[in-house]
């Protein structure tokens, strides 16, 4: 890790400060690459603030709590979920550098977070999931489309498969997920005949992910959401505001329809905290409309 070298202050830097917690994050932590990537990108946004607003980012330890709100006031133009991602981080940052000794608090801990709109998650319903699997005319764009579908999985994950997390006689995948964490999902058969239809048109490469591009190499998520928007836009469904996530909320959704148990739908879409799942509970106005219906007989006409 970088060491300090302000011999008279003591302490760090804002820029050792940030190399000194990002290779925590990668070395210690095992955090993926995108997710040292996106804590990077929050924390120099919080640098560049503090440089136009004092002419420099000053060391960890002269950094106050009014200083860290004001960066906070000034995204108030942004979505309230990104405003409280980046003042997650900053919190993690200043409680990394309490531990380690370099500050002797968290400025930025349990500060006033802007509201959460309860919003119901996008979903497709069945005559447009198979509008999009209709549309998904190449192998590769039906067997991701079906994937995305049949096994909620993330967008990051999907990009992640190996030939090796594939056991098609078993019809289960190994996913990697957030965290390092890894979970086996089944496949449905609809799924196992997709893998199968798109393997003879698989690039011969030496890369072991299933998907790959023209040239042999992994396809990153910005390709398959690009993949999808196409297809969306072949089943004239553009500009609903559906992402290879809502397709996740999709997946769920319809689980907790059919009746599956939440525990279930948990463990599937690998959530580490149940009340993230049951959003899903609470958006499903069909099912809560059965349940009102059922009322019927006791009201009478």
């Amino acid at each position: 890790m970088t060491a300090p070298h302000d011999a008279e202050a003591g302490t760090l830097s804002f820029e050792e400060a940030e190399t000194t917690f990002l290779e925590y994050l990668k070395g210690y932590r095992s955090c993926a690459a995108i997710s040292v990537k996106a804590y990077r990108r929050d924390l120099r946004a919080f640098s560049q603030f503090l440089s136009q607003s004092l002419g420099q980012a000053p060391p960890p330890d002269h950094i106050t709590r009014q200083q860290v709100m004001q960066f906070a006031m000034s995204l108030a133009d942004r979505a309230p979920l990104t405003v409280r991602r980046k003042l997650w981080v900053l919190s993690s940052f200043f409680g990394f550098l309490q531990d380690m000794g370099h500050v002797s608090g968290n400025p930025a801990r349990r500060l006033p977070l802007p509201r959460l709109e309860q919003q119901v998650p996008v979903t497709l319903t069945e005559a447009d999931a198979q509008r999009v699997l209709e549309a998904a005319g190449r192998p590769w764009h039906k067997c991701l489309v079906v994937l995305l579908l049949s096994t909620g999985m993330r967008r990051s994950e999907i990009a992640q498969i190996s030939l090796e997390d594939l056991d098609l006689e078993n019809r289960q995948l190994l996913v990697h997920g957030k965290g390092a964490k890894e979970r086996v999902v089944p496949l449905a058969d609809q799924a196992v005949a997709a893998i199968e239809q798109y393997l003879p048109h698989r690039v011969q490469t030496q890369s072991h992910r299933l998907f790959v591009s023209q040239f042999g190499e992994p396809l990153c998520g910005r390709a398959i959401s690009r993949m999808l928007a196409r297809t969306l836009g072949k089943a004239g469904l553009a500009g609903k505001g559906i992402t290879p996530h809502k397709l996740r909320h999709t997946f769920a959704t319809h689980l907790i329809r059919s009746g599956a148990d939440i525990r279930t739908v948990q463990e599937l879409l690998g959530h580490a905290d149940i009340g993230t799942t049951a959003r899903y509970l609470h958006s499903d106005v069909r099912t809560k409309l059965a349940a009102v219906e059922k009322l019927e007989g006791m009201l009478g006409p």
